[in-house]
């Protein structure tokens, strides 16, 4: 039996293939009280270390796969994780509220994933919590020991299915095996689009 879906469609066309279901890790933060601020704070700065070296390699494989215009998304990536107001905010808030790192993180990124999502009369801005979005996911990911989906090894033709496509998702999709993707949200002005 199959079963109709309808949406936003990004591009013309259809595709038929095996769906790949795009599972995204629990990324579940708990906010713990903590008394060595010093030590939370080098663990925010190791996983935003390790989060820009990721998103580099993704800015490489998106580079040659899409080219360099679709690849600069990774610099603004690379701006956010490096963006002196949001880090210093996160240090503030790991120092002054004595919580763990990923707490602190979740927080002050959630306040600017808000502010671009109030953007009512700009989609493009809108969209653009999207982008800290994404590298929240890769910063929490590095500081809670965990592993995201890593859609390059996708070796066969199938349409992925997944609840959102991040940038660095999208990115590393290669178009030889990826015939369509499927989203719950997003619109035409998203990344993934």
């Amino acid at each position: 039996m199959s079963k109709k879906i309808t949406g936003i469609a990004a591009s013309d066309g259809y595709a038929h293939a095996k769906v790949y279901r795009l599972i995204e890790p629990d990324l579940t933060v708990n906010k713990v009280d903590i008394e060595d601020t010093a030590v939370e704070v080098e663990r925010l700065k190791q996983a935003i270390n390790n989060s820009n070296v990721e998103i580099q390699r993704i800015r490489e494989i998106a580079a040659e796969s899409l080219g360099e215009e679709e690849a600069q998304v990774f610099d603004a990536h690379a701006m956010i994780l490096s963006d002196p107001e949001m880090t210093g905010q996160v240090e503030e808030a790991i120092v002054s509220n004595k919580v763990n790192a990923e707490a602190a993180y979740q927080e002050v990124t959630d306040t600017f994933i808000a502010l671009f999502e109030a953007m009512d009369d700009n989609p493009y801005m809108q969209e653009r919590a999207a982008d800290i979005h994404d590298v929240r996911k890769r910063v929490l990911a590095n500081l809670l020991g965990v592993t995201l989906p890593n859609p390059s090894t996708i070796d066969e033709e199938v349409v992925v299915v997944a609840h959102d496509l991040t940038p660095s998702d999208t990115a590393q999709l290669n178009k030889n095996f990826v015939k369509a993707f499927v989203t719950n949200i997003g619109g035409r002005t998203s990344h993934s689009a």
